[in-house]
């Protein structure tokens, strides 16, 4: 049952570790999407009392798991040492829950980081205007009331520090309630306040820009999708956010979206960011016939790897004389043994669909029966020689 899990997390967890610099259990979950980004937020504020409650699939398997990147962590040689989430806004300072039972929430309240290679010294590090900054960007992150009034005395006491500007901006973005120019205001917050949160929260970047760019996705909703600015669409400012669902209900909602390669190419990343494997491949099938022009370029490595892809795709680029990459789909259901589980509507017209069709139909019908078709093998044949062969070449690892 935990076999897959023990052969998975170790990836993650030193994926959490690539882009952190540390291992926790929060980050975990959201770094392998148990734990989506508005469900962390609505926790942290409050409207959700114990983070359990959100987090994604079977709570044995993934407290099982979080044993697992624990024990990986530890086995690395990363140093333990305590950690506690604290409430923003209203409940700001207030020690929040990951678990209702005491002991397992107690066992993952700890980070793991590695072992520094020396100390690391800043003379200035307990100045007074530092020790305000440093107040003051924890008031912003965790949307404390105290932070109006660190603020004013910020402006008093060290109106000329560059960094006081950067976290002005970020507070304004922050408070901002409605919005005019929905467009203006998305390139506003790429251009100026994502590049100050970088700066300013490079741990916790996320945390600040999600909502803000949700708000931007919400405004822009009403626009139509330009394909010579994809990334004005709120499809696209929805992947920002981490907000999966959103983001493909966005693309489904565009006209003959199946006609835009930037949309293939994003929901394809949507859904192997939400884990959805098999709709992955899926996907692919669905962008190598529609835009075979631009699906070898698509071709993400990793998400490839995670979907079951990799192995197909790497021997399918080494063919000699290589068929049209719309026949690659129909490669995939051959080493699978079996159709998936996709209406594909939108590529019925293809010949990449019907030469897929042709040999899933083929595969069925003689597992089924047992027999030889000389028919569809005829049709097949007829329909695309390479894949025939290839079929040919496979028969026997099918047909039992």
């Amino acid at each position: 049952m935990y076999e897959k899990i023990k052969r998975n997390t170790p990836a993650l967890v030193e994926q959490t570790l690539a882009n952190h610099g540390e291992w926790d259990a929060v980050t975990f979950l959201l770094i392998s999407h148990r734990l989506r980004q508005s469900d962390y937020e609505a926790w942290r504020i409050g409207e959700v009392s114990c983070l359990e409650k959100v987090i994604a699939g079977n709570q044995t398997r993934m407290i099982a798991m979080l044993d697992t990147a624990l024990a990986h962590g530890i086995s690395m040689g990363l140093i333990q040492s305590p950690i506690s989430w604290l409430g923003w806004g209203k409940q700001s300072g207030k020690k929040l829950r990951l678990f209702d039972d005491e002991q397992t929430n107690n066992r993952f309240q700890l980070r793991l980081a590695p072992k520094a290679d020396r100390p690391q010294l800043d003379l200035f590090m307990d100045a007074p205007h530092t020790l305000l900054l440093n107040r003051l960007r924890q008031a912003l992150l965790a949307r404390s009331p105290e932070q109006n009034s660190l603020f004013d005395r910020a402006l008093s006491e060290i109106s000329n520090e560059p960094a006081l500007a950067r976290l002005d901006a970020i507070r304004a973005a922050m408070n901002q309630s409605s919005i005019d120019k929905a467009l203006g205001w998305l390139h506003y917050l790429n251009e100026v306040i994502n590049p100050a949160v970088s700066d300013e929260f490079p741990r916790h970047t996320l945390d600040i820009m999600a909502p803000l760019w949700r708000q931007a996705a919400t405004a822009l909703l009403a626009d139509p999708f330009d394909p010579a600015q994809p990334l004005n669409h709120a499809s696209a400012v929805w992947m920002q956010a981490h907000a999966w669902e959103a983001c493909l209900s966005s693309i489904a909602q565009v006209p003959n979206w199946h006609h835009h390669p930037y949309l293939h190419a994003l929901r394809i990343e949507a859904l192997s960011a939400m884990g959805h494997y098999e709709q992955v491949r899926c996907a692919y099938m669905l962008y190598c016939w529609l835009s075979p022009e631009m699906a070898t370029k698509a071709m993400n490595q990793d998400e490839l790897q995670a979907c079951g892809l990799q192995r197909q795709w790497l021997q399918f680029i080494a063919l000699e004389n290589a068929p049209s990459i719309a026949d690659f789909p129909a490669m995939v259901a051959l080493q699978y043994g079996q159709a998936f589980d996709d209406a594909f509507t939108h590529a019925h017209h293809t010949d990449g669909y019907r030469h897929y069709q042709l040999l899933c139909e083929l595969l069925d019908h003689e597992k089924r029966s047992k027999e030889i078709d000389i028919a569809l093998r005829s049709s097949l044949k007829h329909a695309s020689p390479w894949l025939f062969h290839a079929f040919m070449a496979m028969a026997s690892k099918h047909i039992r």
